[in-house]
């Protein structure tokens, strides 16, 4: 039996409480001009919401055999806050003035969540605290890779290759350490990607464009033209990530894969990426079935 990897990608990114609208128009003759479009939120920012994601793409001996795509995880980024004091809801007078007099939210001593900063293996304090990538991946994600390719996983026996795209966080050398100790000790590869090169991360390339699209939809139909809160944002992000299609994960990997000879053929240059000489598409589609749980290559009849 040949050799069998799980290609695993990690990756952040801000989902939005706006939406943009791509279709507006313009037309002289009916005297509809070109306007710039501006944001305004009543605590002066714009509602957004991160998350970490984590796809993988199982395949024996050749990436281009065909696969399994999977979602392995994603989550909120927050930290744990500790309250001060106790909250009561707000309300608004007669007079426009803001009180806090309703019923209260969380007592003093109260554990709650907050959205915060990413960061490689801070954790931050009970005060300003931080979302470490260290203790994800060590209480999360690693045992979560055991289970698919240990003893008894629906992936058994495969090697998971780990690749992140060396953003700042990733560079964190606690956890870096970490994560390669780890590796080596299990047989696993830790192998980061090449930095400013988001088209060769499965995430940045396929996963986040289709959610993004997608969550819009589900804002529009949910929340109309008002802005977004964060648990309203998130919770279009988890409803989105539930129904990706395997296969459009697995299309990703198979496409970044390619890109990568493109990078090679082209001496480092992203220039193809202009598709002038028509070097743009890879064909993938044209090459793959969608399957259940991923793609299954055509068979070719001569």
């Amino acid at each position: 039996m040949g050799k069998k990897y799980l290609w695993v990608n990690f990756d952040e990114k801000w989902f939005h409480g706006w939406l943009g609208r791509a279709n507006a128009k313009k037309c002289e003759q009916l005297g509809l001009e070109k306007n710039l479009t501006f944001l305004y939120h009543n605590k002066n920012h714009i509602d957004k919401t991160m998350v970490v994601a984590v796809t993988g793409y199982a395949f024996k001996e050749s990436i281009e055999n065909g696969g399994h795509g999977l979602k392995i995880m994603m989550h909120r980024v927050q930290g744990a806050r500790i309250a001060k004091k106790r909250v009561r809801a707000g309300r608004k007078t007669q007079d426009g003035q803001q009180v806090y007099d309703g019923e209260v939210i969380r007592e003093k001593g109260d554990v709650y969540m907050v959205d915060c900063n990413v960061t490689g293996s801070d954790a931050g304090t009970s005060d300003k605290p931080k979302f470490s990538l260290k203790d994800l991946f060590e209480h999360s994600l690693f045992p979560r890779l055991v289970e698919l390719v240990g003893d008894g996983g629906e992936y058994e026996g495969y090697v998971p290759i780990i690749q992140g795209d060396n953003a700042g966080p990733h560079q964190d050398k606690t956890l870096v350490d970490f994560c390669k100790q780890y590796c080596e000790h299990k047989g696993w590869i830790w192998q980061p990607q090449a930095p400013q090169m988001p088209h060769m991360n499965n995430l940045d390339l396929a996963v986040f464009p289709s959610m993004s699209r997608r969550h819009a939809e589900f804002l529009r139909a949910r929340n109309g033209n008002r802005m977004a809160d964060p648990d309203k944002v998130w919770a279009a992000v988890k409803e989105v990530w539930g129904d990706l299609p395997s296969a459009t994960i697995a299309r990703g990997f198979i496409l970044a894969y390619r890109i990568a000879k493109k990078v090679v053929d082209n001496k480092g240059s992203n220039s193809f990426l202009q598709g002038k000489d028509g070097s743009l598409h890879s064909d993938v589609r044209r090459d793959f079935h969608e399957t259940a749980k991923g793609i299954k290559k055509k068979t070719v009849v001569v």
